[in-house]
């Protein structure tokens, strides 16, 4: 059937309109931005695995950078969706009672909540696995010495004991961080016994500790590190729980997030699988058996039902 010029244009315009209106048009990627360690790498590996087989297109700039430059990142709009710790809301949101974040459900909320008042972005459900701060030695001093808690190693340091502490230079300067440990446990360490780092990386701080570099006995350590059994190391317990509470979550840009609805259905499964311990055994596997993190983060994610093969 042939028709007439006319009702052939506005049948051509209906048609083009109706496969704008279905998502005929090519949508936006999501850049997926982590920090530079072997839990960014395997948490954003695994998104972009998850993401991608529901269809949603994405851009992998996994390993970004350091917690600064992928916040502003995010906030500039150069990366859309990022892996990020709930504690860190300390640090976006200044001015309210930092005691906040040392409780896992106020400090995400606050997070959460702030972050989407104030930016647009969107914190999914985190993970059950604290991430937090802590000191840790080698089991070979923590022998020696008998320090196996904060309240030890205080007594440790106050008696002369030597101590050269390696640690970022933001955990050394924060109320919550070496700070609020020296307070609450009553020590002080003086600026020669302390290395500081300007990133957060503790990779690089665990080697110097295990291999004692340059008189290096304590480090700064996170939860979830891969290190802990692999070097033998121990965590110095903190009953007065002085860091803040570091829970690890998606974290997406209003903007992606009302163009793919369906993130948080699919990632927030993903998230709430994990433990301490899961973690701690697949940052070890990349960190320290030499594993690449998209192998891990599918091996993972196919195992715990997550991803078919």
């Amino acid at each position: 059937m042939r028709f007439k010029p006319l009702v052939s244009l506005i049948l051509l315009s209906v048609i083009a309109i109706v496969a704008g209106c279905s998502g005929g048009g090519k949508k936006e990627p999501v850049a997926v931005a982590t920090m530079i360690d072997s839990e960014g790498a395997i948490l954003g590996k695994s998104i972009i695995l998850l993401l991608e087989a529901r269809g949603i297109p994405t851009v992998d700039k996994t390993e970004f950078g350091t917690p600064d430059i992928l916040r502003k990142a995010l906030e500039a709009g150069e990366v859309q969706l990022v892996v990020d710790y709930t504690g860190s809301g300390q640090y976006y949101h200044e001015g309210n009672d930092p005691t906040i974040w040392n409780d896992p459900v106020k400090g995400y909320e606050t997070t959460k909540k702030l972050d989407a008042e104030n930016k647009d972005l969107h914190w999914l459900k985190p993970a059950p696995a604290n991430n937090t701060e802590s000191l840790a030695v080698t089991r070979a001093f923590a022998v020696k010495t008998g320090v196996t808690d904060m309240a030890s190693f205080a007594a440790y340091a106050n008696s002369g004991g030597e101590v050269k502490l390696i640690c970022a230079q933001s955990f050394a300067d924060n109320p919550l961080g070496l700070i609020g440990l020296e307070g609450a446990y009553g020590f002080k360490l003086r600026p020669d016994q302390l290395v500081l780092l300007s990133t957060g990386n503790t990779a690089e701080m665990l080697k110097a500790l295990a291999e004692g570099t340059n008189g290096v006995n304590v480090s700064l350590v996170y939860g979830t590190d891969g290190a802990l059994e692999t070097m033998q190391l121990l965590v110095l317990e903190d009953p007065k729980h002085v860091p803040p509470v570091y829970l690890p979550a998606a974290v997406v840009n209003g903007a992606r997030l009302k163009a793919y609805p369906k993130i948080p259905s699919i990632l927030e499964p993903f998230f709430e699988s994990l433990s301490l311990e899961k973690l701690q055994k697949l940052n070890a596997q990349v960190a320290y058996e030499g594993k690449d993190a998209r192998d891990v983060a599918r091996d993972y994610l196919v195992s715990a039902g997550l991803l078919k093969r």
